[in-house]
Protein backbone atom coordinates (compact mmCIF):
# COMPACT_ATOMS: atom_id res chain seq x y z
CA UNK A 1 0.00 0.00 0.00
CA UNK A 2 1.53 3.31 -0.99
CA UNK A 3 2.46 5.48 1.96
CA UNK A 4 1.91 2.73 4.55
CA UNK A 5 4.62 0.55 6.00
CA UNK A 6 4.31 -2.69 7.86
CA UNK A 7 6.13 -3.03 11.19
CA UNK A 8 6.79 -5.79 13.70
CA UNK A 9 6.25 -4.46 17.21
CA UNK A 10 5.90 -6.64 20.25
CA UNK A 11 3.77 -5.87 23.30
CA UNK A 12 6.92 -4.82 25.18
CA UNK A 13 7.65 -2.15 22.54
CA UNK A 14 4.57 -0.05 23.45
CA UNK A 15 4.61 2.71 26.08
CA UNK A 16 1.81 4.47 27.91
CA UNK A 17 1.11 7.90 26.44
CA UNK A 18 2.58 7.00 23.05
CA UNK A 19 0.79 8.86 20.25
CA UNK A 20 0.58 8.09 16.55
CA UNK A 21 0.91 10.68 13.80
CA UNK A 22 -2.32 12.63 13.28
CA UNK A 23 -4.03 11.84 9.99
CA UNK A 24 -6.83 13.71 8.18
CA UNK A 25 -9.47 13.14 5.55
CA UNK A 26 -12.17 15.42 4.18
CA UNK A 27 -15.53 13.69 3.76
CA UNK A 28 -17.78 14.86 0.94
CA UNK A 29 -21.38 14.09 0.07
CA UNK A 30 -20.28 11.47 -2.46
CA UNK A 31 -18.62 9.50 0.38
CA UNK A 32 -21.83 9.69 2.40
CA UNK A 33 -23.98 8.64 -0.57
CA UNK A 34 -21.69 5.71 -1.36
CA UNK A 35 -21.82 4.55 2.27
CA UNK A 36 -25.63 4.91 2.30
CA UNK A 37 -25.82 2.71 -0.78
CA UNK A 38 -23.49 0.12 0.72
CA UNK A 39 -25.31 -0.08 4.06
CA UNK A 40 -28.85 0.77 2.84
CA UNK A 41 -29.04 3.53 5.46
CA UNK A 42 -30.74 6.34 3.56
CA UNK A 43 -31.91 8.31 6.59
CA UNK A 44 -32.72 11.92 5.52
CA UNK A 45 -30.15 13.22 8.02
CA UNK A 46 -27.50 11.84 5.64
CA UNK A 47 -28.90 12.44 2.17
CA UNK A 48 -31.71 15.02 2.22
CA UNK A 49 -30.24 18.54 2.17
CA UNK A 50 -33.50 20.32 3.08
CA UNK A 51 -34.20 18.04 6.06
CA UNK A 52 -30.61 17.91 7.32
CA UNK A 53 -29.88 21.64 6.90
CA UNK A 54 -32.96 22.63 8.89
CA UNK A 55 -32.48 20.07 11.64
CA UNK A 56 -28.69 19.54 11.89
CA UNK A 57 -27.04 22.42 10.05
CA UNK A 58 -25.99 20.12 7.21
CA UNK A 59 -26.03 16.51 6.08
CA UNK A 60 -24.50 14.23 8.69
CA UNK A 61 -21.82 11.63 8.13
CA UNK A 62 -23.07 8.22 9.29
CA UNK A 63 -21.69 7.36 12.72
CA UNK A 64 -20.45 4.00 11.49
CA UNK A 65 -18.66 5.71 8.60
CA UNK A 66 -17.00 8.08 11.08
CA UNK A 67 -15.95 5.05 13.15
CA UNK A 68 -14.57 3.28 10.07
CA UNK A 69 -12.60 6.33 8.97
CA UNK A 70 -11.09 7.01 12.40
CA UNK A 71 -10.05 3.38 12.80
CA UNK A 72 -8.74 3.24 9.24
CA UNK A 73 -6.75 6.45 9.61
CA UNK A 74 -5.27 5.14 12.88
CA UNK A 75 -4.51 1.61 11.73
CA UNK A 76 -1.05 0.38 12.61
CA UNK A 77 0.20 -2.20 10.12
CA UNK A 78 1.82 -4.25 12.86
CA UNK A 79 2.31 -7.85 11.78
CA UNK A 80 2.43 -8.87 15.47
CA UNK A 81 -0.99 -7.37 16.39
CA UNK A 82 -4.65 -7.99 15.65
CA UNK A 83 -7.79 -6.18 16.75
CA UNK A 84 -9.26 -7.65 19.94
CA UNK A 85 -12.27 -5.31 20.07
CA UNK A 86 -13.66 -1.84 20.65
CA UNK A 87 -15.24 -0.31 23.75
CA UNK A 88 -16.91 2.91 24.86
CA UNK A 89 -17.79 4.14 21.37
CA UNK A 90 -19.29 7.64 21.45
CA UNK A 91 -20.34 10.32 18.94
CA UNK A 92 -20.37 13.52 21.07
CA UNK A 93 -20.67 15.92 18.14
CA UNK A 94 -21.73 15.93 14.50
CA UNK A 95 -19.51 15.39 11.49
CA UNK A 96 -21.02 16.89 8.35
CA UNK A 97 -20.47 16.66 4.62
CA UNK A 98 -17.49 18.86 3.76
CA UNK A 99 -15.85 18.51 7.18
CA UNK A 100 -12.28 17.34 7.62
CA UNK A 101 -11.92 14.47 10.06
CA UNK A 102 -8.76 14.51 12.19
CA UNK A 103 -7.83 11.12 13.68
CA UNK A 104 -5.73 10.76 16.83
CA UNK A 105 -4.49 7.73 18.73
CA UNK A 106 -2.86 7.34 22.15
CA UNK A 107 -1.82 4.23 24.10
CA UNK A 108 -3.76 4.41 27.38
CA UNK A 109 -3.36 0.89 28.85
CA UNK A 110 -1.01 -2.08 28.68
CA UNK A 111 -1.92 -5.31 30.41
CA UNK A 112 -1.20 -9.01 30.25
CA UNK A 113 -3.69 -11.49 28.84
CA UNK A 114 -4.68 -14.88 30.27
CA UNK A 115 -2.72 -16.36 27.37
CA UNK A 116 0.89 -15.53 28.26
CA UNK A 117 2.02 -15.27 24.64
CA UNK A 118 0.05 -12.05 24.07
CA UNK A 119 -0.55 -8.74 25.81
CA UNK A 120 -3.38 -6.24 25.39
CA UNK A 121 -2.60 -2.74 24.15
CA UNK A 122 -5.48 -0.27 24.52
CA UNK A 123 -5.50 2.83 22.34
CA UNK A 124 -7.80 5.81 22.79
CA UNK A 125 -9.04 6.82 19.35
CA UNK A 126 -10.38 10.33 18.94
CA UNK A 127 -11.91 11.95 15.87
CA UNK A 128 -12.18 15.72 15.65
CA UNK A 129 -13.57 18.04 13.02
CA UNK A 130 -11.48 20.79 11.41
CA UNK A 131 -12.46 23.16 14.25
CA UNK A 132 -11.10 20.81 16.94
CA UNK A 133 -14.50 19.63 18.21
CA UNK A 134 -14.64 15.96 19.17
CA UNK A 135 -16.98 13.98 16.91
CA UNK A 136 -15.96 10.44 17.86
CA UNK A 137 -14.12 8.49 20.55
CA UNK A 138 -13.56 4.85 21.44
CA UNK A 139 -11.06 2.47 22.95
CA UNK A 140 -9.40 0.01 20.57
CA UNK A 141 -7.89 -3.07 22.19
CA UNK A 142 -5.15 -4.89 20.30
CA UNK A 143 -3.85 -8.38 21.03
CA UNK A 144 -0.09 -8.17 20.50
CA UNK A 145 2.53 -10.93 20.53
CA UNK A 146 4.88 -10.89 23.50
CA UNK A 147 8.58 -11.02 22.74
CA UNK A 148 9.09 -13.99 25.07
CA UNK A 149 6.64 -16.07 23.01
CA UNK A 150 8.44 -15.40 19.71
Amino acid sequence: MPGWQTVERFFEDYTLGERDVERRRTIDQADINMFAGLTLDFHPAHIDRTFADARYGGRLVHGVLTFALVTGLNVEYNMRAISYGYEKMRFPGPLRAGDTLVARSEVVDLKPHRRPEIGLVTKQYTGLNQDGATVFSCLHILAVDRRSAA
